[in-house]
């Protein structure tokens, strides 16, 4: 090797380490829909807003309106927490992710979580009783670290910040024109 390319394998390697980007948003938000969790917002924005007696005294566009804030926010509290706790060192997750998802037992797994919490039927291509590949794929998946990493993610993103219903409400007032008081989704 002559000395001229000794002298770039510094510079060879440091592109390389640095290569590797930090997992973005938009790259979680990409992945959403492959895993089932692009309703995740909509959902938990339904369960937070059935006893908001408010919202049953205003107009259908009103609630509409305070729906889509609430969504929106908890989407982004999802992405943007699930984007961090990656970090700059785990893009092998997000990328096991995407091998896992796009496989027949992550495309049944997601065809189950959704009859489960949705009622939905088993889309097409998708048997509703798993083969040995399917069962072994999401065994296999379930046992890895990519796994329990999304797993403690949105178990963390459960845990709503004590500041989140506060900012939601201003949200809401500000976007929608309501006043509703935090205090009565305890």
């Amino acid at each position: 090797m002559s000395k001229a390319r000794w002298l770039m394998l510094p510079a060879l390697l440091a592109t390389s380490v640095t290569s590797v980007a930090a997992v973005t948003a938009q790259e979680i938000r990409d992945l959403l829909p492959l895993t089932g969790f692009e309703r995740m917002g909509e959902d938990a924005t339904e369960a937070l807003l059935s006893d908001v007696s408010l919202l049953a005294q205003v107009s259908d566009t009103k609630r509409q309106c305070v729906a889509g804030v609430f969504s929106r926010t908890i989407d982004e509290m999802m992405v943007e927490g699930l984007a961090t706790r990656l970090g700059d060192d785990d893009q092998q997750y997000l990328q096991r992710w995407q091998t896992f998802y796009t496989s027949p037992g992550g495309r049944w797994l997601v065809a189950k979580s959704r009859q489960s919490s949705h009622g939905t039927a088993f889309p097409a291509g998708v048997e509703e009783q798993p083969n040995a590949l399917v069962r072994s794929q999401v065994s296999e998946f379930m046992a890895s670290g990519a796994y329990q990493v999304l797993v403690d993610g949105l178990t963390e993103m459960l845990e709503m910040p004590d500041d989140l219903l506060a900012s939601m409400s201003g949200r809401v007032h500000e976007q929608c024109g309501i006043t509703i008081d935090s205090n009565e989704f305890s």
